[in-house]
């Protein structure tokens, strides 16, 4: 018995000294870690290609301190494959692409389509699948790749935090664009867009935000750019497709004294086909949310249920508008469905779909979609009307 334990803890012990110490002789010394990569078309028709490396502060000791910093380097080539060479005849350290949390597009690249990057990334076994994917609008990635932002020194990781805060989860999103490109249904699909919102100065970079969030990019099945979506029509349009965001809706008063604001909760969207005229199908969209109201800048007293079924009918008409506006530019501007239509008939009704899925396009913009839409305002603080009125000052619906 003494025997079978001492060979099992010599077993041990030689497990241990396999598993102790660098497993490869690649040290991380030797490694630029890639926070993020921008892709550019230039005016001269060549890639230019835009790594973000992160920095580690060196003590007095000479010890790595906690990554606290990043640089940009800019490559140009003929091809993806031309341009990674030249950045890795810049970059003194052998380009480790293991930590890449964003790839950024920018606009003209967008414009020609980046299906072929995307090939050129999935090919590459260093890639990272899970990662965001960020379209500049009216800009260049490499403008995005090299600003500064006061939260962090390295600025990829915010403008992650930034599209997660406005847009949802975030490291799907380039799987997700993967899948719509294979899945071929001739149908668009979304992806976060950012804006410059002004050229810094040197001395104030780092001090001021240098990019917003400004909504999506509607890209088509080649990834070729189609059209920009505002933060309203972005919003409503993750409600369609069911992903979680953050969604703010403003209305007047029935009074006519202000506004109330409300902060909708569970959405909910739900397709169904009632028929179709002439072959081309007919389709409802039921909407649900529950709403929290967070300002009332109005005189009315949301203690009154009257007042209360007003604001709410009031919010279920703004929703309706802003819907149909948001259906007519993808039937009429767009001429491309990223409103999960397509996704519903092929799933729910694939004899129907079959029947025209080689002239969706066209069949998308003669798509009868009806609307019915159900708001409850389910909280609204602790006093109905505003907090400085005055008694007398408070509207009476009746």
């Amino acid at each position: 018995m003494k025997t079978i334990k001492r060979a099992i803890l010599v077993t041990w012990c030689a497990v241990l000294m396999l598993l102790s110490g660098c497993w490869d002789n690649s040290e991380l010394n030797d490694q630029a870690i890639q926070l993020s990569v921008g892709v550019d078309w230039t005016d001269h028709n060549t890639y230019l290609l835009s790594n973000q490396f992160a920095l580690n502060a060196e003590s007095a000791d000479g010890q790595s301190q906690p990554q606290e910093g990043f640089y940009t380097e800019k490559a140009e080539g003929a091809t993806p494959m031309q341009a990674l060479s030249v950045m890795q005849s810049k970059v003194t350290r052998s380009i480790n692409r293991g930590q890449r949390r964003s790839l950024v597009i920018g606009e003209k690249m967008a414009k020609k389509g980046f299906g072929h990057i995307i090939d050129f990334l999935l090919r590459n076994a260093e890639s990272p699948l899970r990662m965001d994917l960020i379209v500049v609008k009216n800009g260049k990635a490499s403008d995005m790749l090299k600003s500064k932002t006061p939260f962090g020194a390295q600025s990829l990781r915010e403008y992650y935090k930034l599209h997660q805060t406005n847009y949802g989860p975030v490291n799907t999103t380039f799987i997700s664009l993967v899948r719509n490109m294979n899945e071929g249904r001739n149908v668009a699909f979304l992806m976060p867009a950012v804006e410059k919102i002004k050229d810094v100065s040197k001395k104030e970079e780092g001090k001021e935000a240098a990019f917003l969030f400004s909504g999506a990019a509607v890209l088509d099945n080649d990834t070729k750019l189609i059209g920009f979506l505002n933060i309203e029509e972005t919003n409503n349009n993750l409600w369609i497709i069911n992903w979680r965001h953050r969604h703010v809706i403003t209305v007047k008063a029935p009074d006519g004294t202000g506004t109330v604001s409300a902060e909708l909760n569970g959405m909910k969207s739900v397709w169904k086909l009632n028929h179709t005229t002439r072959g081309n199908p007919n389709i409802l969209l039921s909407l649900s949310a529950k709403c929290d109201i967070v300002e009332n800048t109005s005189t009315v007293d949301l203690l009154n249920a009257k007042s209360l079924d007003q604001i709410q009918g009031e919010m279920q008409k703004e929703v309706e508008r802003q819907m149909k506006h948001l259906i007519f530019k993808y039937q009429d501007e767009f001429k491309k469905d990223a409103l999960g239509v397509g996704n519903y008939l092929y799933r729910n009704h694939p004899k129907l779909w079959r029947t025209f899925m080689d002239r969706w396009e066209e069949v998308f913009q003669e798509v009868d979609i009806s609307l019915q839409i159900k708001l409850k305002v389910t909280r609204f603080g602790l006093t109905g009307s505003g907090g400085y009125l005055k008694p007398e000052d408070v509207s009476d619906p009746h």
